[in-house]
């Protein structure tokens, strides 16, 4: 080929990989992709260099493969044309190849192609809606809270002006007895099917805790967002993401945000200590009330473990779309936190799930928002963005913590 004017495209190719063996139907998940990747070709097309990156399924049995490679722009139907031929080819079984979009835009997002008119002309096969689960029945009615969730005390005053600083306050007693809590993160919500999804999943979970990291919606309000979670009543704490924020909101929806969320604020729970930042707020400000907390030993006495809990993150896996923001204020951080009291970071801005080896840094921005890119590497060895769901924490009245990721089907995503 050409080498003037390279670039790399995106081509998603609809695939039909339900095959009928008596009268049962099979559907290939990754098989599809290992197909496609170690069958030979039948002849030497050696213009065909693309790297599957990515595979993702639909309920109806088709999957969308995305292949990047480098094309000469004079040639891309040519090329295009190519890579149709080699891959039914490599494809075999797995062969009805509907169609083929260029993009270099929307990669990171295989649903978006596959839904544009005039990218797939296999009408045939439109995507099949994710189905909504029935609602969740209580033998009491939810408590609709349409007022702030109540965090008491906040680390910040909350006034008008927020000039009067608070003084350190009375430590909260951890709970006495024996009950092991539950609390649940996720963030990037969007209003669509999944996000639903991933919402009943957690109001199943009758958790102790639920914190939004964030992204509370994609909107110009907090609508959704309140006639949703807000129905978890007390047990909802949120924090503010850029996109409810000026940043990437609004005047309306950063107000509306900083009264329902409150810009900072803890809560203690069996020996572990949660703090939840905006930022997208005063860093500076926010890092030293809770440098106050930290380092003051009567507030500090009995904590095992802290949750720094915002929307952008303090570690990144590799490919990540959003890159570490935040440095100075989460170097901050970690230099206040007390010798023998583990942290954790739980945060999202990337709609992954991701973790770092020892378990310190997590990225839960699967709320139902698209997937962005993922990577790994040795210090974070996971990362996933074919899933939608939430992180939870168990925490036993000792302090001692595990966790888990969890699809919206409840089943744990590793």
């Amino acid at each position: 080929m050409a080498t003037d004017k390279k670039h790399f495209l995106t081509l998603i190719i609809v695939i039909t990989a339900t095959i009928i063996v008596g009268g049962a139907a099979i559907v290939y998940g990754p098989a599809v992709l290992n197909q496609i990747n170690q069958n030979p070709t039948n002849n030497n097309l050696t213009s065909f260099q693309g790297n599957i990156t990515n595979i993702t399924s639909f309920d109806n049995g088709t999957y969308v493969v995305v292949v990047q490679a480098p094309v000469s722009a004079e040639k891309d139907q040519q090329y295009q044309d190519n890579i149709v031929k080699a891959l039914k080819q490599k494809a075999g079984q797995f062969s009805n190849i509907c169609t083929i979009t260029i993009t270099t835009k929307d990669n990171a997002n295989p649903r978006l192609v596959y839904e544009k008119p005039n990218s797939i002309a296999c009408k045939h096969l439109p995507p099949t809606p994710i189905p909504i689960p029935p609602p969740i029945v209580n033998e009491t009615p939810p408590v609709v809270n349409e007022t702030p969730p109540v965090v008491v005390p906040p680390i910040i005053n909350n006034t008008a002006n927020n000039t009067e600083p608070k003084p350190i306050p009375t430590p909260i007693p951890t709970p006495e007895g024996n009950k092991t809590i539950k609390v649940i993160l996720t963030g990037d919500i969007g209003t669509n099917a999944d996000s639903t999804n991933v919402f009943n999943a957690i109001k199943k979970q009758n958790a102790d805790n639920v914190i939004v990291l964030g992204d509370l919606g994609y909107g110009s309000d907090l609508k959704w967002f309140k006639s949703t979670y807000g129905t978890l009543g007390n047990k909802l704490n949120c924090v503010i993401g850029n996109h409810d924020s000026a940043e990437d909101g609004g005047s309306a929806i950063t107000a509306e945000a900083k009264a329902y969320c409150a810009n900072s604020y803890y809560f203690k729970k069996n020996h572990v200590l949660f703090l939840g930042f905006n930022t997208n707020g005063d860093l500076t400000k926010q890092g030293n009330e809770a440098a106050e907390l930290l380092q003051n030993p009567s507030f500090m006495t009995g904590i095992k473990s802290v949750h720094i809990m915002s929307h952008k993150p303090c570690a990144v896996a590799p490919n990540a779309h959003h890159p570490l923001e935040i440095k100075g204020f989460c170097d901050f951080i970690k230099s206040k936190v007390p010798a023998g009291v583990k942290a954790y970071y739980d945060q999202a801005h990337n709609h992954v799930m991701s973790a770092s080896a020892d378990g310190t840094y997590k990225t839960i921005g699967a709320g139902g928002k698209s997937h962005y890119t993922c990577g790994v590497s040795a210090a974070f060895p996971f990362c996933d963005n074919g899933h939608f769901g939430y992180l939870q924490y168990d925490i036993k009245p000792d302090g001692t913590t595990t966790s888990n990721f969890y699809d919206y089907r409840g089943e744990i995503v590793k």
